[in-house]
């Protein structure tokens, strides 16, 4: 099932996010106050990835109900703080895993 796949995308890109911070934030490139990031996203991805892989089966439904609380605060959000900032491309980028969470959520709530 393609949605799963792609639920299961999104999670393990916020999972590169937070190892990008993280690394970031290592090589002090970023300030400290960007520190709490990278483990947010670690764990948010984490949970996304294995909820919708172990989750999404036999037409289970509460694990969309956790996917939506994972992915669709933390990334509006973001794409609030990037429309400020002006960085464009994230908010693009962002406006397209937004939409592709709404619409994997929706297959499969219609399956």
């Amino acid at each position: 099932m393609i949605a799963k796949h792609v639920l299961v995308g999104i999670g393990l890109l916020f999972v590169v996010n937070g190892l990008i911070i993280g690394g970031l934030r290592l090589a002090q490139v970023i300030p400290p106050s960007y520190g709490w990031l990278a483990p947010l996203f670690l764990a948010l991805g984490a949970a996304g990835t294995l909820t919708a892989w172990f989750g999404l089966r036999d037409g289970r439904r509460w694990p969309l109900v956790i996917l939506a609380l994972l992915y669709v605060p933390w990334t509006i959000i973001g794409l609030i703080g990037d429309t400020k900032q002006g960085y464009w491309l994230l908010v693009a980028g962002e406006t397209v895993g937004l939409a592709l969470v709404f619409w994997a959520i929706t297959r499969v709530m219609r399956r």
